[in-house]
């Protein structure tokens, strides 16, 4: 299955940008710094982005989505309290969720966005662990392709945040499997969607290795972070700084 994963940024940009890390391999390991923010989708399309969230000694997750149009407005939010094994099932649960909505609702064109590389990864190569999960989210999105456009990425935790706190609301629940909609931001969200709504700045350390790898994912701060830093350029913004 061949996975459209895109940015805002053509892939010939994205090759050229891999390329020249790659003919640069000494520089492999310095860290630099990268603004990550909340991207919106394109004009005329939606976004959802995903989180999933585990606690172990519970055997218990929660799952979420929040969808926004490229206005950066609020168009609905949900979360779930869910049995789970691993954190990774649980964020491939959250998937699944999201394409089960996306599908039902026919919502697109739309951008997919994770902050678990996993869930991108296991998509394009099997897993045995989760093989009959995953087969399922590849045949959904392969319907989902073939109803309209819809494009998968990876997300830092800082451009991902409204997901990630419905995602920790949801292990609140009392119920498994009751799942929870908001047609307006949730109070415990607000100040997050302020944010991204005002293209708030984060700053988090990140190798150009570790660059490299998520841009290929689709990930659209650091592949201006690694245009930034080839190019030696420098930007100081009144940020929050965050390492990872």
């Amino acid at each position: 299955m061949a996975l459209q994963i895109l940015g805002k940024v053509s892939s010939r940009v994205r090759l050229f940008v891999i390329g020249a890390l790659d003919s640069q391999v000494d520089i492999y390991n310095k860290i630099i710094r990268i603004n990550v923010k909340w991207q919106p989708p394109p004009r005329g399309w939606f976004k959802v982005n995903i989180d999933g969230t585990f606690k172990s000694n519970y055997l218990e997750g929660g799952i979420s989505g929040v969808i926004c149009d490229y206005k950066g407005q609020w168009r609905t939010g949900y979360h779930k309290k869910i049995q789970a094994t691993s954190p990774i099932k649980t964020e491939l649960q959250a998937f699944r969720h999201a394409l089960q909505l996306i599908i039902r609702e026919h919502i697109f064109p739309i951008e997919v966005e994770t902050d678990a590389t996993e869930v991108i990864r296991f998509l394009q190569d099997d897993y045995p662990t989760y093989n009959n999960l995953i087969y399922e989210c590849r045949r959904l999105m392969e319907e989902a392709s073939r109803q309209g456009t819809i494009t998968l990425k990876h997300s830092f935790r800082e451009g991902n945040m409204m997901a990630h706190l419905l995602a920790k609301a949801a292990l609140v629940q009392r119920s498994y499997n009751k799942l929870c909609i908001y047609v307006l931001p949730p109070e415990f969200v607000i100040d997050v969607y302020d944010k991204d709504q005002d293209g708030y700045i984060y700053v988090r350390s990140c190798s150009r290795d570790q660059c490299g790898h998520i841009i290929a994912l689709g990930n659209d701060n650091a592949l201006q972070g690694i245009i930034l830093a080839y190019d030696g350029i420098c930007i100081n913004d009144n940020v929050n700084g965050h390492d990872p």
